[in-house]
């Protein structure tokens, strides 16, 4: 059937061109061409990321931060106080500490009493117009008395601790109290707000102790006083009992002994009434349960020592268990050191309170033994002088308990002027200002990130598109494909644009696909061999898919043929359609299969097509393919007939992916050339109708690729241009 056995050694495939070596700029227009191919995909998709994007920035809840600085404030010296503290330094632990009372539940619900949280906007949808009119179904009962439930102000309270934190400044007594809200006025509000109820609350907390130990400064004063008053009185009752005189002059000496005596107990009896005072005021510390109250102990300095030891501690426990939980290791080893600690503090506590009483003790029996003493001076004196010592006496005692009220009423009176020390531990550097813009989200930013994302998007779909796409993407990729070589390039003609061969030829003679099909024409008459079928030439055009652009090029190629001065013939063989060339006003029904059935002529089927510029032969009335060998030599001594009128005959045969009619064709065939639609005919699909096509000895020319793109489309057919080429033929495209 192809004239050989079909056992024969066919020719080898040629050999691959060794590869053209690419610059940056062609690389660069390479790669940019293959994205411009994929424009629109490009488009979309960064558009759909971009909008996408655009709408998930501007939907994100804008949030503003607001700093207030503050520096953590040095004790005032007390000049009054019994121990001075002048050279006292702020500690270490200071600031981390300051930072964890600033930020406590009590500081929390004074500010949001002071500024309650904004309410929730109502939503006006069907569910809350049915619960306005009545149809509670659904509806959310005692919500006003759930709000002001405990739970409801915990949670509250939780809120705005988180919105809120107090960083304390490295190596300095810094404080910077951040909040954030939803407005940049509540922000300010809420971290000014912060700062000032803490430095009430620790001034109301100074005053409370202060108002504590004035109390009992003022019991204790009454009552001296009373004493002071009851002794005058009944010295001056018994001094105007018995007439008394000269009871200031001089003595004997039992009365300077009972005088000095008087003195000793007065000085017995203050100090048993501060010891009275340091016992009342420990057994208040111990009550208070404070370590706070303990450190005014000045003059106990292991419990001082003990409770500062506490109260660091207690600090260290509240950081770890802020940084790492309740149940961390470190801090689990804090509660036993604060347990032991607290026993200390409290073995401490017991043993001042037994050395003070002891000391109470020991005053208390001074008191007794001086007061018998006393008597028994008394007694002496009576039976010396009688009524006047008796006066004496009485005059002493007064004058003791004088000197206990004004001693006592002088420390009530500094520690009124305390008051006027008084200083909250921290105090303001700067206040936290109302911040101009958003601190969340920074939307220029966030739109910066939402281009870019959009650009590698964009880039990455077409990235995919090209790797996964089973068509030729790339002109390079036809070069040596299957062993041929690529002839000819055409771009895609745009709907309303397209024209045909003869309208091109003669409206465009220099235009890129009239060069292209020129080009194409002298190729194939340059590798042309010998002729099986006469002295005509007979050229076949094949693809894999249909709609390929066969009947275009093939009406392309008759068309130079004929501008050349040849005569040329397009004939149909694709007997399984009845469209093609039929469908021009001078065919008729009949076609090639008429021919060689015997029921016409080939000269009576063959017209011309003043639209294509070229003679024509349709296929025909519909029927199988050929493939036994008398058929096929059927077929040739028609082309021998038919080469005595033509120099060019161009078969178009069906594709090869549908039905194997194109082979046999192909097989009787001086030059075939194998059509792909660019980005369209897979690559597996080419290489299976390729080896078919050497299978049966089909002499193939080279590629043919059509429906490329204008960035894509040169005579050099897919070899990248240089900058000076580019403009030339922009020029060229322009002139």
């Amino acid at each position: 059937m192809l004239d050989r056995p079909l056992d024969c050694t066919f020719e080898q495939p040629r050999a691959e061109p060794p590869p053209v070596a690419v610059g940056a700029y062609g690389l660069t227009m390479r790669y940019f061409s293959m994205g411009w191919r994929h424009r629109y995909l490009f488009i979309t998709v960064a558009l759909g990321i971009f909008l996408l994007g655009t709408v998930a920035v501007l939907s994100l809840k804008r949030s503003f931060m607001a700093p207030a600085t503050v520096v953590v404030t040095t004790h005032v010296v007390d000049p009054m106080a019994q121990s001075s503290d002048a050279s006292q330094s702020i500690e270490d632990d200071e600031p981390a500490t300051q930072s964890a009372l600033i930020a406590s539940r009590d500081v929390a619900a004074l500010v949001l009493k002071e500024l309650p949280p904004p309410p929730a906007p109502v939503s006006h949808n069907w569910h809350h117009f049915l619960c306005e009119h009545g149809v509670r179904l659904g509806c959310a009962a005692g919500t006003e008395a759930a709000s002001n439930s405990a739970d409801v102000i915990d949670r509250q309270i939780d809120g705005l601790l988180a919105s809120v934190t107090v960083e304390p400044v490295p190596r300095s007594r810094i404080l910077t109290v951040t909040a954030k809200a939803d407005t940049g006025e509540r922000a300010a509000a809420v971290a000014n707000a912060f700062v000032t109820n803490y430095q009430k609350l620790a001034l109301n907390q100074q005053r409370s102790d202060l108002q504590r130990e004035a109390e009992w400064l003022d019991d204790r004063t009454a009552a001296l006083r009373q004493r002071w008053l009851e002794a005058e009185g009944a010295a001056s009752a018994y001094n105007v009992q018995h007439a008394l005189v000269n009871t200031t002059g001089g003595s004997p000496l039992v009365e300077h002994q009972i005088s000095d005596m008087a003195v000793s107990l007065g000085q017995a009896q203050t100090r048993y009434a501060a010891a009275q005072a340091r016992v009342s005021t420990l057994k208040a510390a111990i009550q208070s349960g404070d370590p706070q109250t303990l450190l005014s102990l000045g003059e106990q300095p292991l419990v001082v020592a003990a409770a500062t030891a506490l109260m660091q501690e207690e600090s260290q426990r509240a950081q770890k268990s802020a940084s790492f939980g309740p149940n961390h290791p470190d801090v689990i080893a804090f509660d036993k050191q604060i347990a032991s600690s607290r026993a200390n503090l409290a073995a401490a506590t017991r043993r001042a309170l037994l050395s003070i009483n002891g000391e109470l003790a020991s005053a208390r029996a001074d008191v007794d033994q001086l007061t018998s003493d006393l008597d028994r001076l008394r007694v002496q004196s009576g039976k010396q002088s009688g009524a006047q010592a008796e006066y004496r006496t009485l005059d002493q005692e007064s004058q003791s308990a004088r000197s206990i009220y004004e001693a006592f009423l002088e420390r009530a009176k500094q520690l009124t002027d305390r008051v006027a020390l008084l200083q909250p531990p921290i105090m303001f550097v700067s206040h936290a200002a109302v911040p101009a813009t958003a601190t969340f989200p920074n939307r220029k930013k966030l739109m910066m990130g939402v281009i870019v994302l959009a650009l590698v998007g964009g880039v990455g779909a077409v990235a995919l598109r090209i790797f996964f796409s089973s068509g030729f993407t790339d002109l390079d990729e036809f070069r040596g494909f299957g062993g041929m070589p690529l002839l000819a390039v055409f771009p895609r003609i745009q709907a309303g644009r397209k024209k045909s061969p003869v309208d091109l030829m003669r409206d465009h003679p220099f235009s890129m696909p009239a060069e292209a099909v020129r080009q194409l024409g002298a190729q194939l008459s340059m590798a042309s061999g010998g002729s099986r079928n006469g002295d005509a030439r007979i050229v076949a055009i094949t693809s894999a898919l249909p709609g390929d652009g066969k009947m275009t090029l093939a009406s392309w190629l008759a068309a130079a043929t004929e501008e050349a001065g040849e005569t040329a013939l397009v004939i149909d063989t694709d007997f399984s359609r009845r469209v093609g060339l039929d469908r021009n006003k001078a065919g008729g029904s009949l076609g090639l299969s008429d021919v060689l059935q015997g029921k016409v002529a080939a000269r009576n089927v063959i017209v011309r097509d003043q639209s294509r510029g070229c003679d024509v032969m349709s296929a025909g009335t519909p029927r199988g393919y050929i493939f036994d060998r008398a058929e096929i030599s059927q077929l040739q001594d028609l082309f021998r007939d038919l080469s005595r009128s033509y120099r060019v005959i161009v078969l178009v045969t069906p594709p090869l992916g549908v039905t194997a009619g194109g082979l046999s064709m192909a097989s009787v065939a001086d030059q075939t050339l194998f059509v792909c639609r660019w980005g369209r005919t897979s690559r597996e699909t080419t290489a299976a109708c390729i080896e078919r096509l050497r299978l049966y000895g089909a002499r193939l020319s080279g590629f043919v690729v059509t429906g490329t793109d204008s960035g894509s489309f040169n005579l050099l057919c897919g070899a990248q241009l240089t900058r000076q080429e580019t403009r030339l033929i922009a020029h060229r495209r322009q002139a």
